[in-house]
C-alpha cells in the first residue's frame, strides 16, 4: 500500500494539536475518520504510529518522525505559496492595450500609474478603429466605445456616454455656425449620420481625434462625448439641438475571459478604470 500524504498530514495535526478530538475540531473531521486515516498510514509504514491507551492516545516514536516530515513539508508549502504572493505584488513582463485615439486623454494618466506601482511591467498601446482582438489574445486589454461588449469578451462597464453639441462662447455666438464634422472615412457611424441631420456650414472635416482639440481653440461648433468636452473648461454647451438620445453608449474594458483574472491584466484594467471614476 502506498503511502498517502493526506495522512501523514492528518497525523502532523493530531501530534500538534495534542489529542485526536483536538484535531478532528481543527481539521472538521470525525475522530473515527481520522483513525482510520492514521490506520492505513500504519499499513503503509507497517508500523503503528497512535498508541490508544485506557485514557489517552499518544504519538509513537515512527508517528513522531512521520509527523516532522508532515511539519517540514507544511512549512515549504507556506513558503512557495509566500514567495508565488510575493511575485504576484511585483508583476513584471508586458501587457498591451488598444483604444480609439478619441480616448487617448483617458489613458494617459492612467498609463502613469499603472507603471509607476508595477516598475517590472511594461505596457503596448495600440490607437485606431480597427486594433488587434481581445477575443483572438492578440492584445491583452480594449477600451472600447459599444452598446455591450461582442461575444468572446468579458466586458467591465466603465461610464456611460452621453453626446452634446460644444462650442467656445466666441463660435457658439457666430452667425452663421460653423462646424466641425468627422471625417468621410467616418461616415457609417451615428454621429456622422446625426452631422448630416443637423450641421450646415462644416469648416473642418477631420478624424474625430483632432476635432476636440480644434474645437477649444474655437474653430466651430461640434458633437462630442460630454466627458471630453468636461475636459476643457473653455467650452459650453449649445442646447438647441435634438435627436442626441441615440448616441448614448458606454465605455468598456474588455479582454479574453480566461484572461480577466489575470494578476499583470488586472492591475491595467484597474488602473484604467480609475482614469473613469469621476465621470
Amino acid at each position: 500500500m502506498d503511502l498517502q500524504w493526506e495522512d501523514v498530514r492528518y497525523l502532523e495535526v493530531i501530534e500538534r494539536a495534542g489529542t485526536v478530538a483536538a484535531a478532528s475540531r481543527e481539521l472538521g473531521l470525525s475522530v473515527s475518520t481520522l483513525y482510520r486515516r492514521v490506520k492505513l498510514l500504519e499499513e503503509a509504514v507497517g508500523r503503528p504510529c497512535l498508541q490508544r491507551g485506557l485514557t489517552d492516545t499518544t504519538v509513537t516514536d515512527a508517528g513522531r518522525a512521520l509527523a516532522q516530515v508532515g511539519r517540514r513539508t507544511r512549512k515549504a508549502i507556506s513558503e512557495v505559496l509566500g514567495q508565488l504572493r510575493a511575485q504576484d505584488l511585483e508583476l513584471e513582463g508586458e501587457v498591451s492595450l488598444t483604444t480609439v485615439a478619441a480616448l487617448l486623454p483617458f489613458v494617459e494618466e492612467p498609463l502613469r500609474l499603472f507603471t509607476s506601482r508595477h516598475p517590472l511591467l511594461r505596457a503596448t498601446l495600440h490607437l485606431g478603429d480597427d486594433g488587434p482582438s481581445v477575443r483572438d489574445r492578440e492584445v491583452d486589454v480594449a477600451l472600447g466605445v459599444m452598446r455591450r461588449p461582442p461575444p468572446g469578451c468579458w466586458g467591465r462597464k466603465l461610464v456611460q456616454l452621453t453626446s452634446g453639441v460644444f462650442a467656445t462662447r466666441e463660435a457658439a455666438a457666430a452667425r452663421p455656425r460653423r462646424w466641425l464634422a468627422r471625417a468621410l472615412a467616418e461616415a457609417s457611424s451615428p454621429e456622422s449620420a446625426w452631422e448630416r441631420d443637423h450641421v450646415e456650414h462644416v469648416s473642418v472635416r477631420a478624424p474625430f481625434a483632432a476635432l476636440v482639440p480644434l474645437c477649444a481653440q474655437g474653430l466651430g461648433l461640434c458633437l462630442m462625448p460630454k466627458v471630453l468636452a468636461s475636459r476643457h473648461p473653455e467650452l459650453i454647451e449649445v442646447h438647441d439641438f435634438d435627436g442626441l438620445g441615440p448616441l448614448e453608449r458606454t465605455v468598456w474594458l474588455l479582454t479574453h475571459p480566461d484572461q480577466r483574472k489575470t494578476p499583470r491584466i488586472v492591475a491595467l484594467m484597474d488602473a484604467l478604470a480609475e482614469g473613469f471614476i469621476h465621470y
